[in-house]
C-alpha cells in the first residue's frame, strides 16, 4: 500500500494497480515503472486527453517512489509530448494536437483525420553492428547501411535501435536509429524496456550527454524491398530519414521512420 491517504480516488486506484504490473521486470528502473504507468493509464483511458495528473506529491506517495523520481518520469513523458507540464497548474494529458518543435522535429498524424497519432504499443530492440561484418558484407540484408556508415563516419561498430511502434489508428511504423557505439556505449548495457515510451534524442542527452543541435530530413517513397532489418510496414510506405548532428556539424545519429502512407503521414 502506498504512504499517504488511502487510495480512495479510482484514478490513483488504477495508476497504483497499474504500478504492480510495470515493476516487475528487475532491469526496470523506478523512473521506467513510474513513466509506463502514466502511459498505460492513458493508453487504457484511465487518463484521458485534458485530464489533470495528481500532484507530483500523491503521485510519489501511490508509486511508492520519490518525489525526484516521479518528476523525471513526467519530464520523459513531456518529452515524449503526451503531456503539459507547468509550475503551479500540474501535469495535464495532452493526446490530442500537442507538439514541441524544441523536441520533436517531426510527428506522425492519421491522414482522415489530421489528428496526432499516439502510441499504444511498441517492441524494441537494441544490436551492436561490427564494422567488420559492413567491411566483409555481412549487413547486406540493410541495403542503407552504405549510407548510414558513410554519414555516421568510421568506428569499430555501430549501435541500432529498431522499434516498431503501433499507432492509436492500428497502423504499425518502423523506426531505426543507427549511431556510433562510441557516441553512447552506455546504450548496450540498458534494458530495452528503459525506452518504452521515451523520445530517445531527448534520452540520449539526459542519459548520455548526447546533445543534437539540428537534423535534416528528407521524406522519399519506398518498398517493402528497402526495409533495413525487419518489422517494415506493408506497401505502399513512406520513408522519412533523418541526420543529426551536434553544434559542431558532428553526426550524431541516421534515423529512418517508415509509415504507411494510405493512413498516415507526417507533419513538421
Amino acid at each position: 500500500m502506498p504512504d499517504g491517504p488511502p487510495l480512495t480516488d479510482p484514478v490513483e486506484r488504477a495508476l497504483a494497480a497499474i504500478m504492480n504490473g510495470t515493476a516487475e521486470p528487475p532491469a526496470r528502473t523506478k523512473r521506467s515503472a513510474v513513466r509506463l504507468a502514466v502511459a498505460q493509464a492513458m493508453r487504457d483511458g484511465v487518463l484521458k486527453d485534458g485530464d489533470l495528473l495528481p500532484p507530483e506529491k500523491r503521485l510519489a506517495e501511490i508509486f511508492g517512489v520519490s518525489v525526484g523520481t516521479v518528476q523525471a518520469a513526467l519530464q520523459q513523458l513531456q518529452q515524449r509530448g503526451e503531456i503539459v507540464r507547468r509550475s503551479g497548474y500540474g501535469s495535464r494529458v495532452v493526446l490530442g494536437d500537442s507538439f514541441s518543435s524544441a523536441v520533436w522535429h517531426f510527428r506522425i498524424i492519421d491522414r482522415a483525420s489530421g489528428r496526432r497519432l499516439a502510441v499504444v504499443a511498441e517492441r524494441i530492440d537494441i544490436d551492436e553492428i561490427a564494422r567488420a561484418d559492413l567491411d566483409s558484407g555481412g549487413a547486406a540484408a540493410d541495403p542503407l547501411a552504405p549510407v548510414w556508415s558513410a554519414f555516421l563516419g568510421e568506428d569499430d561498430s555501430y549501435i541500432c535501435i529498431r522499434r516498431l511502434l503501433t499507432q492509436s489508428n492500428g497502423a504499425d511504423v518502423a523506426a531505426r536509429m543507427v549511431l556510433r557505439t562510441q557516441t553512447a556505449p552506455g546504450l548496450l548495457k540498458i534494458a530495452p524496456e528503459e525506452l518504452h515510451a521515451v523520445n530517445i534524442r531527448s534520452f540520449l542527452q539526459d542519459e548520455f550527454g548526447v546533445a543534437t543541435a539540428r537534423a535534416s530530413t528528407e521524406i522519399r517513397g519506398a518498398g517493402a524491398e528497402e526495409n533495413g532489418g525487419g518489422n517494415t510496414p506493408a506497401a505502399p510506405v513512406l520513408e522519412l530519414r533523418a541526420r543529426a548532428v551536434t553544434h559542431g556539424d558532428k553526426p550524431v545519429y541516421f534515423q529512418t521512420v517508415r509509415i504507411p502512407s494510405d493512413t498516415c503521414a507526417f507533419a513538421f
